[in-house]
């Protein structure tokens, strides 16, 4: 099956045949001053096996449109378990969720739209029986901000979750977590190294809506395991991710400085190269609304660039040989060793936007758009 979610507050549980509904769950909506949409499942799901009452079974692990998290039986839709992580007004899970390799599931807190922002986080639970096992504030008591928009990303080898942070609040001078990039021990969430962007680098609401990458890079001859990721700015940032207090090891500038592009896009990588799309750029002296970029892993030097037609919102996904994003009513597949489109799609029903990744799966491409429709592309 594929799973996904839409905002009626509905996570599907679809066949991957025909697209239709094996069991679908309700997992409830969100609305909110800025937001008189009603907004539910923006969590993606992630599928694992569990031993749950001594029996072997996979688990869809999603946020809830309000602000609780679930864990159903993947066959069948069934509540597992279900665990409120935040009654603060506003509170939303934006974020995906990433499940480790030693029996917990970790998902981001965050706001609605901003408005009114929380203080956010990031939650560790149990994953069989959904008791919350540690929480990391991104604020201090009684503030206000940083939120997790963005997946964490876990090195079960290092033993660390990583993660970024959104724009902070009313307490911005103690607010060193907001708009920054975190690592954490997922032995009991706590602080391993932090870096924030600094106020000269910023932009009027900057952010990290992205969720961080891992790859590898040889830079001056010494091998790094490195992490990734792009800021609202239009800079991408990259780290040694055993020390992300020391800073970036490079930086490149992905769009224009003056970009009014969200550049929340995430990243990708393939074993070779980065492939990050962001918002308004210039190459090779055409103003672009967007872009798609083949990066070098050990400097961020740009192999080649595609300029886009849109600003992409959606993150980039890599297989061996292909990139792929969607933006705006498009969908376009490119060749990742010359940039090249091999295929593009339009969609023409109105209010399209693929804002959301795409899934590969026995050669098949899955992707949901906005106009409430889930598309499948065959070889």
């Amino acid at each position: 099956m594929i799973y996904w979610g839409s905002w009626d507050g509905l996570e599907h549980g679809s066949s991957l045949t025909n697209g239709s509904d094996v069991w679908t769950a309700q997992l409830g909506t969100s609305t909110g001053v800025c937001a008189s949409q009603p907004h539910g499942v923006t969590s993606s799901a992630t599928i694992a096996t569990e031993v749950i009452g001594g029996v072997s079974t996979p688990v869809d692990y999603v946020g809830g449109g309000n602000a609780t998290f679930y864990a159903l039986n993947a066959n069948t839709g069934a509540v597992i378990w279900q665990t409120a992580l935040s009654t603060q007004t506003g509170a939303y899970l934006c974020s995906s969720p990433a499940v480790d390799s030693n029996g917990s599931v970790y998902v981001g807190l965050s706001s609605l739209m901003d408005c009114p922002l929380v203080r956010a986080g990031m939650v560790q639970l149990n994953a069989v029986t959904g008791a919350i096992q540690n929480t990391y504030y991104t604020v201090p008591t009684a503030c206000a901000g940083a939120s997790v928009w963005g997946s964490p990303t876990i090195d079960d080898t290092l033993g660390m979750v990583y993660f970024a942070t959104g724009n902070g609040g009313p307490c911005a001078s103690t607010e060193t977590m907001a708009d920054a990039v975190i690592a954490l021990s997922t032995t009991n969430l706590s602080l391993l190294g932090s870096w924030q962007v600094p106020s000269t680098s910023q932009i009027t609401d900057g952010d990290f809506g992205a969720t961080p990458t891992l790859f590898s890079a040889t830079i001056g001859g010494v091998s790094h395991q490195m992490l990734g990721l792009q800021n609202k700015n239009g800079t991408y940032y990259a780290f040694d991710r055993t020390n992300i207090s020391a800073g970036p090891l490079w930086q490149s500038s992905i769009a224009s400085p003056t970009s009014t592009g969200q550049n929340i896009s995430s990243s990708a990588w393939d074993g070779t190269n980065l492939y990050v799309a962001s918002g308004a750029t210039t190459i090779n002296g055409i103003k672009c609304r967007g872009s798609l970029n083949a990066v070098n892993p050990s400097s961020g030097a740009f192999i080649w660039q595609d300029c886009l037609t849109a600003d992409p919102l959606a993150p980039v996904i890599a297989v061996p040989g292909l990139a792929v994003v969607g933006y705006g009513n498009l969908l376009r597949i490119a060749n990742s060793a010359t940039g090249k489109f091999p295929f593009t799609y339009k969609d023409t029903t109105t209010n399209s936007n693929f804002w959301g990744p795409a899934s590969i799966s026995n050669g098949v491409l899955y992707i949901g758009n906005r106009d409430g429709n889930l598309y499948a592309f065959g070889r």
